[in-house]
């Protein structure tokens, strides 16, 4: 049995392939980023895929939340380079409307804020200007001087 290809919108431009951080990441398929330049946070995104979807066709919400945990913490060894090791701690999705096959989707993170060794940090997922999703977690991070 052969599974169709679903089109898909073209990469935006000033996208550029983010490497995988880990074999689980790799299983997300193709993921990329923008440097949106200086204390603005980067944009992630990636094309929802037949191994993204759920029995409706749609991205699946598991998947969803996988990618807002993924790209927050992503977001935050971007912004906190001293951050060792850390662990998702509360992870909170809201889910406003499905998330059509092939759609580009991307993550726009806000809200980054540290009390002690506990981060917290929001985003919001979007095809085009639409808000699919919001989400927040919180990370207990470890440094090395923490150890």
């Amino acid at each position: 049995m052969t599974q169709r290809r679903t089109p898909s919108s073209p990469v935006p431009a000033g996208f550029i392939t983010l490497p995988p951080v880990s074999k689980f990441f790799a299983t997300l398929g193709r993921v990329y980023v923008r440097d949106e330049g200086g204390t603005a946070p980067p944009v992630y995104g990636l094309h929802v895929r037949p191994k993204h979807a759920n029995r409706h066709g749609t991205g699946h919400g598991g998947f969803l939340a996988t990618l807002a945990d993924t790209f927050m913490a992503a977001f935050i060894r971007h912004q906190q380079p001293v951050v060792e090791t850390m662990w998702t701690t509360q992870l909170t999705m809201d889910y406003r409307r499905p998330v059509p096959m092939g759609a580009w989707l991307e993550c726009h993170l806000t809200d980054l804020q540290v009390e002690g060794d506990i981060l917290t940090v929001q985003c919001e997922l979007r095809v085009g200007a639409l808000v699919t999703n919001r989400a927040g977690a919180s990370f207990k991070i470890a440094t090395r001087r923490d150890r």
